[in-house]
């Protein structure tokens, strides 16, 4: 049976910091402006263009590298992903201020070499002779439910890819990779598990509370309505 599974990582800062969102464009607009000018200014110079330009230069830098930094901090804040499971690899892709899309990564289920939880003892082991580390999640502070994936690219580097997976996730990692389950999962994987199942019947324990106290709230109008029996005169 083909296998397809898809996990939409969302970042709830794109909604609860869309007035830094746009004040960071607007920095980031300035600082381009401010750079620009400055290297624009030091061809009116003319005859002395070559005597200053470097001044010019070493003037518009600073504003061009808050530019870049401006534009890493709003991009990070605004970054979502997906990962997509299938028989063959793990695709994942950024989407930026929910807009743009950009397929990123694509690992081959057979050239994984470990699954863990971050900072156990199997990543440590893991962690040794890495080329590369990626990062592809938006929550930071929960390091517990951080999960590493170890493996070989095309070329024979060893990378490490971090994600935030849900139950749902780790189920179809485990069918992907059954074959070679007993060699490739580190043992917190079955630890991280448990508490991604206990976390998903907590919110639907909270989805169905909310829902039940939305139904029972009393409703103005009918409060104020004058069931009475009667023509009306």
């Amino acid at each position: 049976m083909e296998l397809y599974f898809e996990q939409n990582v969302t970042n709830k800062n794109v909604d609860e910091r869309t007035k830094r969102t746009k004040a960071l464009i607007v920095a980031k607009t300035i600082c381009m402006a401010f750079g620009v000018f400055a290297l624009v200014s030091s061809a009116m110079l003319g005859d002395y263009f070559f005597y200053y330009f470097w001044i010019f230069v070493l003037f518009a830098v600073p504003f061009f590298v808050a530019m870049f930094i401006i534009g890493r901090i709003n991009k990070r804040c605004n970054t979502e992903y997906d990962y997509v499971i299938d028989d063959e690899s793990i695709r994942i892709t950024e989407i930026y201020f929910r807009e743009r899309r950009k397929q990123k990564y694509s690992i081959r289920l057979r050239l994984i070499e470990s699954v863990g939880v971050f900072d156990t003892e199997g990543y440590k082991k893991a962690e040794r002779d890495t080329n590369k580390k990626i990062l592809a999640l938006v929550n930071y502070d929960d390091e517990d439910s951080v999960l590493y994936i170890c493996y070989k690219t095309d070329k024979g580097t060893r990378n490490i890819l971090f994600l935030e997976p849900n139950k749902g996730f780790m189920m179809a990692l485990r069918r992907a990779l059954s074959t070679a389950a007993l060699t490739v999962f580190d043992k917190s994987v079955a630890d991280l598990e448990k508490r991604l199942a206990k976390k998903e019947q907590e919110e639907a324990l909270v989805a169905v509370n909310g829902y039940d106290d939305d139904a029972q709230e009393p409703n103005e109008a009918d409060e104020n309505h004058d069931y009475t029996d009667g023509d009306d005169k």
